[in-house]
């Protein structure tokens, strides 16, 4: 499995939200990653969830990454036209 980086939009593959696009936003001391998705979860409180539970995607969310640095929640509408779902 590639390593994930900050702003890479991931499938989640395990759990009641498999099949949904995330983007990752930075990662726990203990290894899992934090994860957002504006219905839901966003920068502020973001999914925690092991890596192993996730699939990585080529894509990256590079227009997301100023608002994730910064710590600011994303619009659900921006975050859609971004990620393409």
């Amino acid at each position: 499995m590639a390593e994930l980086q900050v702003g890479q939009i991931v499938i989640s593959r395990q759990g009641k939200d498999a099949g949904l696009l995330y983007v990752v936003s930075g990662f726990e001391p203990d290894g899992r990653a934090d994860l957002i998705r504006p219905d839901r979860f966003n920068t502020t409180h973001p999914k925690k969830k092991n890596p192993l539970h996730l699939q990585s995607t080529l894509k990256r969310a590079e227009e997301l990454l100023q608002y994730i640095k910064a710590g600011k929640d994303i619009d659900r509408g921006y975050f859609f036209r971004s990620v393409g779902n």
